[in-house]
């Protein structure tokens, strides 16, 4: 397993290993001291046995699939089931359990890309996959995430990254949150969505203007939230053109936010209501920038099909400030 740090003159660090192409620590310069605004294990041999998806990139495809199953072009796939009868982020042996390869002429002090070869019938799916993931780090204390994959077949791709953020807070429910959707997805009791997409107005999903995270949790009556201990949902964000902010997280405790900017069509909020050792629940949340869940069951939701002559490109900018 590697570690690479990737540093800036402001004095921002981030750590990414090569397991799972993860983010592993991403520390901002708070009173001229670094601060950790993620969740991470003390230890880089914890990851090896890391079900929380830590800092990961997820995949072949990132959140859930409808009973582990799908057809594609006439032919039906079944997949490895993870998560009761669902797939889940790609699988049991899913791209963040997996050691990526680090390409050593991408390596400077602010940059590294990470490749990794899905084969064909990995966890089920179809195609031999080359997929990569570059991180950067800039001078003006932007994290910049992007995901590439080519298939030689027909195959559904759905990349993530499953960093948890607190901010430099002990609990992410004491943070402050912004997402600008005014849709989110339906779930079953599967946590699956149902194809049905709903408006956020007039109920506790509505993010557009910020909100604190762990107060709406707790006065809400809404049993979609409720009977998940938290969000665990999807949203569909109103932009995807990494112009405008597609997410805001502050920390008035710390006086700083995080801004995150995408070009894809979804978020996933997940509050971490199910972290345990050597974790606590709500320890840190995640907003995993995505195409819609369960889209390759779902034939009105956008496609997450990757064919042979189509380049699989996906872009997360992650901005750090102080308030």
């Amino acid at each position: 397993m590697k570690r690479i740090t990737l540093t800036n003159k402001r004095g921002m660090a981030v750590d990414i290993l090569s397991l799972g192409a993860r983010v592993a620590s991403i520390r901002f310069p708070v009173a001229g001291k670094p601060m950790e605004m993620t969740l991470g294990y003390q230890d880089d041999s914890q990851y090896a046995d890391d079900s929380f998806y830590l800092g990961a990139t997820c995949g072949r495809v990132c959140n859930r699939i409808s009973n582990a199953q799908f057809s594609l072009d006439g032919r039906a796939y079944q997949l490895v089931k993870n998560d009761n009868d669902n797939c889940l982020h790609g699988g049991v042996n899913n791209f963040s359990h997996r050691t990526w390869q680090v390409e050593e002429a991408s390596l400077t002090q602010q940059n590294v890309r990470l490749t990794l070869c899905s084969a064909d019938g990995d966890q089920g799916f179809p195609g031999d996959v080359k997929v990569s993931v570059n991180y950067r780090l800039t001078e003006d204390n932007q994290l910049r995430i992007e995901f590439f994959a080519n298939t030689n077949a027909a195959t559904p791709v759905n990349l993530t990254n499953h960093t948890y953020f607190n901010l430099g807070e002990p609990d992410a429910r004491a943070l402050k949150l912004q997402i600008n959707a005014n849709n989110y997805l339906e779930l079953d009791d599967a946590n699956v969505p149902t194809g049905k997409i709903l408006s956020v107005a007039d109920t506790d999903f509505d993010f557009n203007h910020q909100a604190p995270v762990g107060r709406r949790e707790k006065v809400s009556e809404d049993s979609a939230i409720t009977s998940r201990l938290g969000f665990d949902h999807c949203f569909v964000l109103n932009n995807n053109d990494m112009t405008q902010p597609n997410a805001v997280l502050t920390s008035l405790k710390n006086k700083l936010k995080m801004t995150l900017f995408t070009d894809q069509k979804a978020i996933q909020l997940y509050t971490g209501a199910y972290l345990s050792k050597p974790f606590l629940p709500y320890q840190g949340l995640c907003l995993e920038a995505q195409n819609f869940t369960n889209a390759i069951n779902i034939g009105h939701f956008p496609s997450c099909v990757l064919r042979e002559n189509q380049q699989y490109r996906q872009r997360i900018t992650l901005a750090f400030a102080r308030t």
